[in-house]
């Protein structure tokens, strides 16, 4: 009888959810994104997807197998993800570009354009925070659960 992985159920969930995200960076392929100041289309952007696409796919397969390479895998996707993040907030008016290209259609960017920019982008900021916030406590759940990829998925 094998001894279950503790920590395996949540780290596989884990794992569907960055596939699903690389599913979801494909289907993003042709959309414009924010990086080094502004916003980005053509080729570039679709780097951009096709690299988080790999970084999401890796960090998902390496979670589900638990293989000894899926730990630094999502540590470097947790360090890639954070500095995009950074990169992105340290431009505002290219993160204000990103919040209102997020609205497709025109009545939600009419209502969108009743909140004063500042306070937008400061709700957003936060927000954002938070999700790093939560990546980097995922990343210290997998450290302290890094035994999972000694013993496999199993």
């Amino acid at each position: 009888m094998q001894t279950k992985v503790k920590g395996r159920t949540t780290i596989r969930a884990a794992a569907i959810c960055f596939l699903a995200s690389a599913v979801f960076e494909l289907l993003d392929l042709a959309s414009p994104v924010p990086l080094l100041g502004a916003m980005r289309s053509g080729l570039t952007g679709m780097g951009y997807h096709l690299i988080f696409t790999a970084v999401f796919s890796g960090m998902g397969i390496g979670l589900w197998t638990g293989k000894a390479w899926g730990y630094g895998m999502l540590m470097a996707g947790t360090a890639a993800y954070s500095i995009d993040k950074a990169q992105l907030l340290l431009a505002p008016q290219t993160f204000y570009e990103f919040i209102l290209q997020q609205f497709t259609t025109p009545s939600t960017r009419e209502i969108f354009a009743l909140v004063p920019k500042d306070l937008a982008l400061q709700v957003m900021t936060a927000a954002y925070l938070v999700i790093v916030l939560c990546w980097w406590g995922f990343a210290f759940y997998i450290h302290r659960r890094r035994s999972y990829f000694d013993q496999g998925a199993g």
